[in-house]
């Protein structure tokens, strides 16, 4: 067994909370580099706002944090709520070829649920760059017995895709970017070592840890109803999270369409952003690639056969390109 331990260079609590134990405690997940910070911390906020009463424990499993954001973090002043970090150091690697797209903290989650053991039983883990916009207590409720892991599936195009070549039955194929996991059947099937050795065995996978994952996992595992992650990519001055179902749980920003660039901003995700220490932080215009999020946008738009929508957005890349 891989010794996760020693991936972890240290714990730093960012804010301590003395729990009622006849209360129960959600934990909480999320793992990112400083890139991915910003978003990070108002998803905390996002989870507050709308579970102020529940008592939750956040693990920050982070890469390459900086000293600033880690000084924002330490601002958070939250009642009921407890953050840890989990800097994790250079000897956690991941074969090049599957972290050209991904960063390397994408594949983090894979080491957790053992750091975590002692713990906690059930962990939720949720991406980045999701948004709660509702109460979790749907969450306490789902039953993991003989599952590993509870999420939803993922778009119909990625079934057609990803199931056939990685033998998951059609339709099971789960996106995880939220997921609930039963950290005692995780260790026991071996997933961390399982999911690593995949990724290190010299193939390349086009979604790394999701592809990992749901190889591992086999058919332990319960496909939730989209509103635990509702997928959803932004357009130019769309506002689309404004107009998700009222049931909705996490929203999920796919695509590299992100609320914190501009021209994605989102008046929901800034209403979070506000109340956060990164408030007056100079946000990024674009994503790395200045005009690979357009191209993205309409190509997806394409794929789900929003045609009007997948041409606009090519002319705007087409234009955004031809200005350089």
């Amino acid at each position: 067994m891989i010794q996760v331990d020693e991936f972890i260079n240290k714990r730093n609590e960012f804010l301590s909370c003395d729990f009622d134990n006849n209360q129960s405690i959600l934990h909480i997940l999320l793992c990112f580099d400083d890139n991915y910070a910003l978003p990070a911390g108002v998803n905390i906020f996002s989870v507050f706002e709308n579970n102020p009463l529940q008592q939750i424990h956040f693990h920050l499993f982070t890469h390459n944090l900086s000293d600033e954001n880690r000084r924002k973090f330490k601002e958070i002043k939250l009642d009921n709520i407890s953050i840890t970090e989990y800097v994790v150091n250079d000897e956690f690697e991941v074969d090049e070829q599957n972290t050209e797209q991904f960063p390397l903290s994408a594949c983090v989650r894979l080491i957790a649920p053992i750091i975590l053991k002692n713990t906690t039983d059930k962990l939720l883990y949720i991406d980045s760059d999701t948004l709660c916009i509702n109460r979790l207590t749907d969450i306490n409720n789902i039953d993991l017995n003989g599952i590993i892991v509870a999420a939803i599936a993922d778009v119909p195009y990625m079934q057609q895709r990803q199931c056939a070549k990685y033998n998951v039955v059609h339709g099971t194929y789960f996106n995880s970017g939220v997921m609930l996991i039963n950290i005692s059947l995780w260790c026991e099937n071996k997933i961390t070592d399982k999911s690593l050795k995949l990724l290190n065995n010299g193939e390349k996978y086009q979604f790394p840890d999701q592809d990992v994952l749901n190889i591992s996992v086999g058919q332990k595992r319960l496909i939730l109803p989209s509103k635990f992650n509702n997928l959803l990519p932004l357009s130019i001055d769309g506002n689309e999270d404004a107009n998700v179902p009222n049931d909705t749980l996490f929203i999920h920003y796919i695509t590299k369409n992100k609320p914190w660039h501009q021209p994605y901003r989102s008046k929901l995700f800034d209403s979070y952003l506000e109340k956060s220490p990164w408030r007056n932080d100079d946000l990024p215009l674009y994503s790395s690639r200045k005009t690979s999020s357009i191209r993205a946008y309409a190509k997806l738009m394409f794929k789900q056969k929003k045609y009007l929508s997948g041409i606009k957005h090519y002319i705007i890349y087409l234009k955004t390109k031809f200005k350089k």
